[in-house]
């Protein structure tokens, strides 16, 4: 029994052959090289989404950029 979906997807030639450029010099498969996308867009999005409410959070707490920095040199100074 497969455990994995397949699906399609339609590219430009030029990427097309781009990706296939890729995956013969890095001796993968091209579904490697789309999982890795996916795993890596899917990272930038959890990491986009930290960051966005860490901003929130600075800025209901009255905090500034500046007073992060000096809190994790505060810090670091203290644990030595």
């Amino acid at each position: 029994m497969r455990t994995a979906k397949v699906i399609s997807i339609s590219l430009p030639p030029e990427m097309e052959k781009e990706i296939q450029e890729i995956a013969r010099d890095e001796r993968r498969t091209i579904s490697e090289l789309f999982r890795e996308a996916i795993r890596q867009y899917a990272t930038q999005k959890v990491l986009q989404s930290a960051r966005k409410a860490g901003r929130s959070y600075m800025r209901k707490a009255g905090m500034r950029p500046a007073n992060i920095t000096r809190m994790i040199k505060d810090d670091r100074r203290r644990r030595k």
